[in-house]
C-alpha cells in the first residue's frame, strides 16, 4: 500500500499533538499536584474528592468557632479570677470592720472603700470584649446592668436590664455538637426574680457598705439579715457560685482544647483520602514525563531525517 507524504505529514503532525498534550497534561497534573481537574475523568475518584474537601471546609469552620469560644472562655476566665479576688478584698474589709476595736472613723474609711469595690463590681458585670458584653447571655451589643443611685451618687441598687442576661451563646464545634461558651449574669450576680436579696451580690455589698457606714450597726429590725457578719456568710455563698462558674469555664476550655485536637486529626484524614482520591504520582509523573520527551524528541529527529532527502538520494 502507498503511502503518500501528504500522509506521513498529517500522521507524524497527530504523533506530536498528541506527545505534546501528553507532556502537558504531565506536566498539568505535576504543578497542581493533582490527576483529577474534571469530575467526568474519573466519576467515582472525583465524589470521593468532593466529599473529602467538604469534610476539610466544615473541620475549618469548626476550628473557627471553637477559636472564637477559647477567646470567650478566656476573657470570662480572666475577669472571674479577678472577680474572686476583688470579693476577697470586700470581705477583708468587712472582716476588719466587724471588730469592736474599730473607730467609727476607721468603719467611714472602710465604707468609702467598699463603695470604690461597688463601682469596681459593677464594671466587671458590665465588662467587654471589644463590642461585646461578656455577661450579657445572648444580647451581648448591650450593657446587662443598669444602676440607681441617690442623690450623693452612692449606688442603691442594680438591675438586669432584661432577660437575656440568662441567654447562652452557642457555637456548633462539629457535626450535631453545639455547646454553651458563655456564663450568664444572672447566674454570676443577681439570679433572675432575686434583685435585692441575699443572691444579689450588688445588694449584698451595698448593704455591707451601708452597715459599716453605720458603725457596723444595721437597721432596727434587720439584725438578723443585715447585719456584717450575715452579710458576710451572703457574700461567701455569692463567691462560691461564682468559683462554680470558673470551673465549669476550666472544663470547656478543655472540652474545646481537646475538640481541636480532634478536628486537627480529623482534618489530616481526610487531606490524605483527597490525595488518595486525586493526588497524583509525583514518581510515576516524572517517568511518564521522561518518556513522553524522549519519544516526542524521536519522532522530531526522524522526521527531520525524511524530510531532509531528495530524489538524488533515490538515483544511483
Amino acid at each position: 500500500m502507498r503511502v503518500s507524504h501528504l500522509q506521513q505529514h498529517q500522521s507524524f503532525v497527530r504523533d506530536v499533538d498528541q506527545r505534546l498534550y501528553n507532556m502537558t497534561r504531565i506536566q498539568q497534573e505535576l504543578g497542581a499536584g493533582q490527576r483529577i481537574f474534571q469530575p467526568s475523568e474519573d466519576v467515582a475518584s472525583a465524589g470521593h474528592a468532593m466529599d473529602s474537601r467538604s469534610q476539610i471546609e466544615s473541620i475549618a469552620q469548626y476550628r473557627r468557632n471553637i477559636e472564637n469560644g477559647q477567646g470567650y472562655v478566656e476573657a470570662a476566665d480572666a475577669k472571674l479570677t479577678s472577680l474572686v479576688e476583688l470579693l476577697n478584698e470586700i470581705d477583708a474589709l468587712a472582716l476588719q470592720a466587724d471588730n469592736d476595736h474599730v473607730t467609727p472613723e476607721d468603719r467611714t474609711f472602710a465604707a468609702q472603700e467598699l463603695n470604690q469595690k461597688l463601682e469596681s463590681l459593677l464594671e466587671y458585670a458590665n465588662a467587654q470584649v471589644g463590642d461585646r458584653y461578656l455577661f450579657a447571655g445572648h444580647g451581648t451589643t448591650a450593657a446587662p446592668f443598669a444602676v440607681t443611685r441617690d442623690a450623693n451618687g452612692l449606688i442603691t441598687s442594680v438591675a438586669a436590664v432584661n432577660e437575656s442576661i440568662s441567654g447562652r451563646v452557642y457555637r456548633t464545634i462539629d457535626e450535631n455538637e453545639n455547646v454553651a461558651i458563655n456564663v450568664t449574669g444572672d447566674r454570676l450576680f443577681q439570679p433572675q426574680g432575686e434583685a435585692g436579696t441575699a443572691s444579689d451580690i450588688f445588694y449584698v455589698v451595698a448593704q455591707l457598705r451601708d452597715t459599716i457606714a453605720n458603725d457596723n450597726t444595721p437597721p432596727t429590725g434587720e439584725e438578723a439579715t443585715l447585719s456584717t457578719h450575715v452579710l458576710r456568710d451572703n457574700l461567701d455563698a455569692v463567691r462560691q457560685r461564682i468559683v462554680e462558674q470558673q470551673t465549669y469555664l476550666g472544663a470547656l476550655g478543655q472540652r474545646l482544647e481537646n475538640k481541636l485536637n480532634d478536628l486537627s486529626q480529623a482534618e489530616i484524614n481526610w487531606t490524605e483520602q483527597l490525595e488518595q482520591a486525586q493526588g497524583a504520582d509525583m514518581t510515576d509523573l516524572v517517568s511518564r514525563l521522561a518518556v513522553e520527551e524522549g519519544v516526542y524528541n524521536a519522532l522530531l529527529a526522524i522526521q527531520s531525517r525524511v524530510l531532509s532527502r531528495s530524489l538524488i538520494d533515490y538515483l544511483g
